[in-house]
């Protein structure tokens, strides 16, 4: 069990959010099944796989490991496993539990699904990516005045010669339990890379996973505590729940966005019009921002029937004093829907690619271009 010395000089368990746990690759597992069906597919395809009857399930070993120069799992049970996998179908394979072998003893802690393992297995840059989290930062315009209202942290990684963006990241955390440290880390990093943007008069945007937060008072201490240590304003920040559609726990996301309002912070939904409880949200929380799904917008054209259904969102959002974002802007038609619905802010690729050094004559340049579809109007506060 790992332990961390706290300030306070308490020696106390280390949380999920401050540390991976260990993972063995060795060069043996036992897969089995709790499914009957499945069961009887795996003695099928046993004896092609080189699985070997051991009590209830299978037995597989091999001779070989070794992982390639960027840190990848390159292995023969990998491999063997991969195999195992490609002989069965996606719902199948999640009804596989594999369990890592050390010296014959079974690490039944380690239990997880064939694809958790094979992805915890292929993708193990990520302890050392997860310690290398670097920001770049999208504008985010207001669509009324063209000034840039503040800029949005997005996620990077890179180790070695391979680069991560945030997919990459965020797909291979859960194989290693490794969500709940990725959010913290996240967030802690965007508020420090992101002080001089603060500092100079600027907005963050900064998004967070509330499924991995347990009780906000202990888990986001840490971020009031990071906004002390880099001097930046609490009010200048804007916290986003991603995927707040598929959190189950209405009252839980409530708790957290309330948790950052008491810290001075503003707060964001994503998503909205991706799914059919993203409205419920918007009208039990009512969040300072939220984000139209970037579907609505993607390759919008003239006469497209989505045009409506996107202006009744912005129509609805403004009843109930929620500002609108649009994401996605990549063209000139685009954005004149946006600013024509009446969307208080926009970001996307034909406004402003994610960086890390600020662009100020690319920034004016969209600026422009904004003010000459809506004129000079008011800017946001």
């Amino acid at each position: 069990m790992t332990v961390i010395l706290y300030h306070d000089g308490v020696t106390r368990p280390a949380c999920d959010c401050e540390r991976l746990r260990p993972y063995s690759h060795g060069q043996a597992a036992l897969i089995y099944s709790s499914s009957a069906h499945v069961t009887r597919k795996l003695a099928l395809i046993a004896g092609a796989s080189g699985l070997v009857q051991c009590g209830p399930g299978w037995r597989l070993e091999v001779n070989k490991y070794g992982v390639n120069k960027h840190g990848v799992g390159d292995t023969e049970l990998t491999s063997r496993l991969g195999a195992v996998s490609d002989a069965l179908r996606p719902a199948e394979r999640e009804q596989v539990q594999v369990v890592a072998l050390e010296a014959d003893t079974p690490l039944y802690w380690q239990a997880t699904t064939l694809p958790l393992w094979l992805t915890r297995s292929r993708t193990s840059w990520f302890p050392g990516a997860a310690e290398r989290l670097k920001f770049v930062f999208q504008p985010v315009f207001d669509l009324r005045s063209g000034a840039v209202f503040g800029h949005e942290a997005l996620m990077r990684s890179s180790l070695d010669d391979r680069h991560f963006g945030a997919l990459d990241l965020l797909a291979a955390a859960p194989a290693h339990g490794g969500l709940h440290l990725l959010d913290r880390r996240a967030r802690l990093a965007a508020i420090e890379q992101g002080a001089a943007r603060v500092a100079a008069g600027g907005r963050l945007l900064i998004n967070f996973m509330p499924g991995v937060i347990y009780d906000p008072e202990v888990c986001l201490s840490s971020t009031f505590t990071a906004c002390h240590q880099f001097g930046v304003d609490p009010q200048r920040l804007i916290f986003e729940a991603v995927e707040s559609d598929h959190f189950p726990d209405l009252e839980m996301l409530g708790t957290v966005l309330s948790r950052y309002r008491r810290g001075g912070m503003q707060v964001a939904l994503d998503d909205l019009g991706a799914g059919r409880s993203s409205l419920l949200h918007l009208e039990t929380l009512r969040p300072d921002f939220v984000k139209l799904d970037r579907s609505l917008m993607l390759g919008l054209a003239e006469d497209d029937p989505r045009i409506a259904l996107v202006g009744s969102l912005i129509d609805y959002a403004h009843r109930l004093g929620v500002r609108v974002v649009v994401e996605g802007l990549e063209t000139n038609f685009e954005l004149e829907v946006a600013v024509s619905l009446g969307a208080d802010l926009g970001q996307g690729f034909g406004l402003g690619r994610p960086l890390g050094e600020q662009d100020l004559t690319g920034e004016d340049r969209s600026g422009q271009r904004v003010r000459a579809l809506s004129g000079v109007g008011e800017v946001l506060t």
